[in-house]
Formats: C-alpha cells, sequence, structure tokens
C-alpha cells in the first residue's frame, strides 16, 4: 500500500461508491493525522498501543505533492505537483510553492469540495491547497491537540484531518536519528496514541506521514559547477533530493551526483505525463543537489524527496 492507494480508499468511503475500499478503513467516520517527517526509520522505536503497518509514500516524496494527492485522489504524475518548484508551462517559467502559498492559495480539484469535512492546520499554513474547504487553524502543538479533540468529542464531522510539522522541522535540522527528532517523534505519537484509543469506537482513526528522511552530509551547489552552467539549457525545478530538467540532450556532468532517468521511467516513477520533466536527477545518499541559491539559506542535516527507504517507508497506525 502506499499513500496513492490510501487516498483512493479515503475518496470511496466519503463519496460511498464503495469502488477502493482496501480493507484500512471500516467506519463511516474517519480521522487522518498526517504527521510530517516520521518516516518509518524514526518510528520503529516507539511504544504504541498498536502496532504500525509500513506502507509506502509517493515520489517525489514531498509534502506539497502528498498533499495533492492526498486531496485529489490522484498520481503525482496526474495533478502535477512535483515539488515546491514546479514548472508552469503556461507562462514558460518555474513557480515556488512555498514563497506563492504565503500569499495566496492554490487551487485542486479536490474531492472533499461540498463533503462534511474539517481541516486542522498550522496557522502558518492556512493559505494552502486548501482554499474551498473547512480550515480551523492552531497555533501550537498543544493548541492543536486541544482542538482536535474538541472536534472528535463534540462537533463530528465524517472526516477530520490534522497536520502536524513538527518532527519534519526538526529532522530537517538535526537529521533523522538525532535525539532532539526521535524525543519530538516519540512525544507527538504517545500523545496522539491517548487520543486516538480514546475515540477508536467512535472514528477509524489513521495516524501516517507524507514522507521519512534520510541523512545529508553534503550539499552540491550547482551553480558553482561550471560544466553543468555551460551544459544547462533550462533551470531546474522539483527539490534538492528530486531535481527536474527540460531539455533535448541528456545533462551527463549530473551523473557524478546521482542517478539520471530519462522521460519513460520518470512517467512510471510518478504515474503519469502531467509536468514531467525530460530528465530527472536523484541524487547518491547523503547528498543534496541545490541550484536556486534561497534554498540553502538553510543547511539540512535531513531531507526527503528521493527513492531510498528512508524517504519512502512510512508507518501507518491504524485505531478501530
Amino acid at each position: 500500500m502506499n499513500l496513492y492507494d490510501l487516498s483512493r480508499e479515503i475518496r470511496s468511503v466519503l463519496k460511498e461508491d464503495k469502488r477502493d475500499i482496501g480493507g484500512v478503513i471500516h467506519k463511516d467516520k474517519l480521522a487522518f493525522v498526517l504527521v510530517d517527517g516520521l518516516g518509518w526509520n524514526i518510528s520503529r522505536g516507539i511504544e504504541t498501543s498498536v502496532e504500525p503497518m509500513k506502507i509506502q509514500s509517493i515520489f517525489p516524496s514531498t509534502t506539497v505533492t502528498v498533499f495533492a494527492t492526498l486531496l485529489t485522489a490522484k498520481r503525482p504524475g496526474e495533478h502535477g505537483i512535483l515539488g515546491w518548484r514546479i514548472y508552469n508551462r503556461e507562462e514558460g517559467r518555474i513557480v515556488n510553492l512555498m514563497k506563492t502559498l504565503r500569499e495566496q492559495s492554490i487551487e485542486l480539484d479536490t474531492f472533499f469540495t461540498n463533503t462534511d469535512s474539517v481541516f486542522l492546520m498550522p496557522e502558518v499554513a492556512a493559505k494552502s491547497l486548501m482554499n474551498k474547504l473547512r480550515v480551523v487553524p492552531y497555533y501550537t502543538y498543544w493548541d492543536g491537540l486541544y482542538k482536535f479533540k474538541e472536534l472528535l468529542e463534540n462537533k463530528p464531522s465524517k472526516f477530520i484531518f490534522f497536520y502536524i510539522p513538527y518532527v519534519d522541522a526538526v529532522s530537517h535540522q538535526y537529521g533523522p536519528y538525532h535525539e532532539a527528532t526521535t524525543a519530538t517523534a516519540r512525544d507527538v505519537m504517545k500523545s496522539l496514541d491517548l487520543l486516538a484509543t480514546r475515540f477508536k469506537d467512535k472514528y477509524t482513526l489513521l495516524i501516517t506521514s507524507d514522507h521519512g528522511h534520510t541523512t545529508i552530509n553534503k550539499s552540491v551547489k550547482l551553480w558553482e559547477d561550471i560544466e553543468f552552467m555551460k551544459e544547462m539549457e533550462f533551470p531546474p525545478y522539483g527539490d534538492a533530493r528530486s531535481l527536474m530538467f527540460k531539455g533535448k540532450r541528456p545533462l551527463s556532468v549530473l551523473k557524478k551526483y546521482g542517478t539520471l532517468y530519462e522521460r519513460e521511467e520518470i512517467e512510471r516513477l510518478i504515474g503519469g505525463t502531467t509536468n514531467a520533466p525530460d530528465f530527472l536527477l536523484i541524487p547518491d545518499e547523503g547528498i543534496n543537489v541545490v541550484y536556486w541559491k534561497d534554498d540553502m539559506e538553510h543547511t539540512y542535516k535531513g531531507s526527503h524527496g528521493g527513492l531510498t527507504k528512508d524517504e519512502m517507508e512510512i508507518p501507518l497506525y491504524v485505531y478501530e
């Protein structure tokens, strides 16, 4: 199972068409918690009242791509959001979604429209891909946890979504195996486990993640690679662990940084053709490859977006 399969099952439950029921959800009411950055590698050492199953993220293993899939029940190659920087074919330019979403929302053709659903999101992420949906902002984790409990207890909706970004933030800064990351993940899961156990008779409660993290030991600055800069035809998009290129010839100079994929294999990986690049660079394990200088504002010790087990394998906790 992967997150695309899970999104189809959620859609089937909400739309009551039962076409894509996969055996995970058995109640009419569903609470779905997305703990950003909680990879299988981090979750293994956490004790909970239920045993998680190992499932797969989607590629690219990036938050905004996963959100788009969960909201549409479409593969990345169908909805076309392949990372924080995407190629806008109509305008012929690269768009930075991270900056765009700070100022305005982006409309998606989501199946949650006109459903009994509520989305509990950090206040800073309230402007997002959910402008036509009911969004409840929260300001700290404890505020979010309290509002989640209130929604479960007093205002029962058919679908409650709770997004938690804190494990991801700590893992970026310290790396996935640092004690700060494991302690954050343990505290988050302990509090969620208590709530999920309390309300599992009322809801099917699912706790999962969008991706894991891999340890980063080196960041390559592509603008310093003279050979690459001479060969480049169009600026790359995507992210530092899944860098995408438009062009008629392979960027052979990039092979020293990782594995290059061409169009046919890319379409298989993303499940479609929308916004598909001509070439894709998956950096070797432990390496971020950065083209855009503002991406170097933070020196990450943990990252994601690629295809390693640490990035792709995530837990799924099912409470019923």
